[in-house]
């Protein structure tokens, strides 16, 4: 009976053990990927924005052959990049190379990304440039991943904003004036997973427009 109560603690020790050293590499994995400094291989984005007056502008775009709707962009990382390079090298090949996977990580390797989740949130401040020069500029030949968005707009925040103060219900339309978006564009909606992203941001008043005087 001793023995059976000596490696029954035992074993508890080692779980606990385990779990306290699963929480501290958490841990440590959360500080680096928020120093944009590990090769975390987990999803990463953007949001381009210029501002005019007393508006912020997004650079937003629809996901091409889908009914997601309009967002910013982002997705799944390269093998061996940092959050910081997944971001810049996903805001290049989406906006069709109209901006420069270079200069996007120059203008955000200070940055502490907004997490939701394992995904990064970055916010660049771009000059502005005609949404029918992004969509229109020419892609490499034979990559598809230049062509994952279709039609581009830039959608004031004050537009966003109503979406941002409720829950963001997935099986939901969370519908755009049509009055922003470009003929021939196939969705009136924002994609939620994009808006739940913003949403975590403005929340916790990190987006770059709020912290200005």
């Amino acid at each position: 009976m001793k023995v059976f109560q000596h490696s029954h603690s035992f074993e508890l020790t080692m779980t606990h053990g385990m779990v306290n050293m699963k929480r501290l590499m958490g841990s440590v994995g959360a500080v680096l990927i928020l120093a944009g400094m590990v090769c975390a291989e987990a999803p990463a984005g953007m949001v381009l924005y210029f501002e005019s007056g007393d508006e912020v502008y997004l650079l937003l775009a629809e996901h091409a052959g889908s009914q997601r709707g309009w967002a910013g962009f982002g997705g799944g990382p390269r093998a061996g990049e940092s959050v910081a390079e997944t971001a810049a090298h996903k805001g290049e090949e989406e906006s069709r190379g109209y901006f420069k996977r270079a200069d996007l990580l120059a203008m955000i390797k200070d940055q502490s990304p907004i997490m939701d989740g394992d995904f990064a949130s970055y916010f660049v401040k771009v000059n502005f440039a005609p949404a029918p020069a992004v969509m229109q500029h020419a892609v490499p030949e034979d990559n598809d991943a230049y062509l994952e968005r279709s039609t581009f707009a830039w959608i004031p925040y004050s537009a966003v904003v109503p979406h941002l103060g409720q829950p963001i219900d997935r099986k939901k339309k969370h519908m755009i004036d049509a009055a922003y978006l470009p003929a021939g564009s196939e969705t009136q909606w924002f994609w939620p997973i994009w808006l739940g992203n913003m949403q975590k941001a403005a929340s916790a008043g990190s987006l770059p427009w709020q912290q200005q005087p």
